[in-house]
């Protein structure tokens, strides 16, 4: 299978990365000398760079150009970043397990979460609501609900899986964003949020699944690979 422009652009940076050849505080390359030396289209270099900024190996400062990290050793051997190069159907994959993973934390989470934990929860949603047209500020809150509700389920192992699903959604979850707008995901929100203020298990978990599903029925219906 032929490799995507946009991971020729990712591997070149890791590995300059990994091999020192770009420190931690270095201005990477401008898009326009990337995608010219790599002889690939900006946008296959732009695309690179967010997968890349999701990980918080690079940030993007606006008008000042893009660097590199100050990274942990650990970094260097993350399994995790060649998942960001996910295709359509590893995506669905993710997406089962998340159907698996946090209707169950969504059960935890309404009988353990305590009323300042519900009342974060809240916070976030009218959050959401504010930032329904930035695409950014909105992901973020959307993801952040999502990891609340597994903090609330209050066991260390769920959460640490949540924060490695994180890095790898929030990236797809802007594309999504892109393809079918925040409404569904807001009134789906709003609903399980009300389920867990009134420590409605049952009701709860069914809004988590059926949110999850409808996801997946969005996302065999569009573009997004």
């Amino acid at each position: 299978m032929k490799e995507r422009a946009s991971d020729i652009v990712f591997r070149t940076i890791k590995e300059n990365i990994i091999s020192g050849k770009w420190v931690s505080g270095t201005k990477i390359m401008s898009e326009t000398q990337l995608a010219s030396e790599l002889n690939v289209s900006r946008i296959s270099v732009r695309e690179a760079i967010e997968k890349l900024a999701a990980l918080n190996i690079l940030s993007k400062k606006q008008g000042g150009g893009t660097y590199v990290n100050d990274l942990q050793p650990s970094i260097y051997f993350n399994s995790l970043i060649p998942m960001l190069t996910l295709d359509r159907d590893n995506y669905m994959e993710i997406l089962e397990f998340r159907l698996i993973f946090e209707t169950q934390s969504m059960g935890l989470c309404v009988k353990r979460c305590t009323d300042d934990k519900i009342e974060e929860l809240e916070e976030c949603y009218h959050r959401m609501v504010k930032y329904e047209q930035d695409e950014e500020r909105f992901t973020d809150e959307d993801l952040k609900f999502h990891m609340l509700i597994v903090e609330g389920a209050n066991n260390s192992i769920l959460k640490k899986v949540s924060e490695v699903l994180g890095e790898i959604l929030r990236y797809h979850q802007k594309r999504l964003y892109k393809e079918l707008g925040p409404g569904g995901g807001i009134k789906e929100h709003k609903m399980m949020l009300e389920a867990i203020k009134n420590r409605d298990e049952e009701l709860a978990t069914i809004y988590m699944r059926r949110h999850i599903e409808r996801t997946i029925e969005d996302i065999k219906n569009t573009r997004i690979d």
